[in-house]
């Protein structure tokens, strides 16, 4: 996923046009969906010119991860019904 700060808002925009801003609401509403933040990372950035840093991120590249649990199996096993 990607977080843009647009106007100094940070947010990211879904596929059906519609927004997130603000940095906690989108890790939130991430982890409120069972999405674990693994890494976050400056997707792209900019400097004045002949600066090495500190640089200014505009963008950032977060990876998430969610457990995936098999509805049929796993469900069985927890009930002692597995084979």
């Amino acid at each position: 996923m990607l977080i843009r700060r647009t106007a100094g808002v940070w947010s990211i925009q879904f596929a059906d046009g519609q927004a997130l801003e603000g940095i906690d609401q989108v890790l939130d509403e991430y982890g409120s969906r069972g999405w674990e933040l693994v890494s976050l990372q400056p997707q792209s950035w900019g400097t004045e010119a002949g600066q090495y840093g500190p640089y200014d991120v505009s963008a950032w590249r977060a990876t998430f991860k969610r457990r995936v649990i098999d509805g049929g199996s796993a469900a069985a096993s927890a009930a002692g019904g597995g084979r």
